[in-house]
């Protein structure tokens, strides 16, 4: 009896241990990183700026933070305007989107260095990133849009479990992505998600900022 009472308890400490281990990953997860799962479009993605690496390319509406050592008057968080630019203390207008983190870091150094500073050591981090969005409609389990990573493409299989799947009426082998181009006009395909799925020769579909992902229902 006594051991029994003893295995007891030790079941008990044990499942204590695995309930804190999995409050703090929730925790962990709610604070540190964000999904991609479906949001509302007028979200922004944040993140430090060591969530994504110096091969990051920098558009409008990301914010970046400029941090040049021993010049706090220097110091600057600034959104990428509309045409791509940054507004620095002396330097005035930089010109920085297309370019890679490291790229902008190196530039702005170039220019303060140029005629402010000697040898000047700065940082340039990502604090927000504009937002990318796809958007999922028809037989899914929740329609909406879907957030693309800001540092990396997104799948259809991705953006799909976005939506927690196509439901029971949805018909995954004619699923259809309408998608705008960059001049302007718009084209049509139709992808068969059950052999992406199911194919060991299919590979998945990446998608796009913008596109428009239709789920019809079977036909019966």
């Amino acid at each position: 009896m006594k051991a029994y009472k003893n295995i007891q308890i030790l079941c008990t400490l044990v499942l204590s241990c695995l309930s804190l281990v999995g409050k703090a990953a929730d925790y962990s997860g709610a604070g540190g990183a964000v999904s991609s799962s479906a949001a509302s479009p007028g979200s922004a993605l944040a993140g430090i700026g060591s969530v994504v690496g110096e091969n990051y390319i920098l558009k409008p509406s990301d914010v970046i933070s400029v941090d040049v050592y021993l010049e706090p008057d220097l110091n600057k968080t600034v959104r990428v305007e509309g045409d791509g630019s940054v507004a620095l203390a002396l330097v005035g207008k930089v010109k920085v989107a297309g370019m890679a983190v490291a790229e902008a870091q190196s530039l702005i150094a170039d220019l303060y260095n140029r005629d402010y500073l000697v040898d000047p050591q700065l940082t340039v981090l990502v604090t927000s990133f504009a937002a990318k969005y796809v958007r999922i409609l028809g037989s899914v389990n929740r329609a909406g849009v879907v957030q693309i990573p800001p540092d990396r493409a997104m799948t259809l299989t991705e953006a799909i479990a976005g939506v927690n799947g196509i439901n029971r009426l949805g018909n995954p082998k004619s699923i259809i992505i309408k998608r705008v181009n960059q001049d302007g006009s718009t084209r049509q395909f139709e992808v068969n998600f059950t052999r992406i799925l199911t194919s060991p020769d299919s590979q998945d579909l990446i998608l796009e900022e913008g596109d428009t992902i239709w789920v019809p229902e079977r036909i019966i």
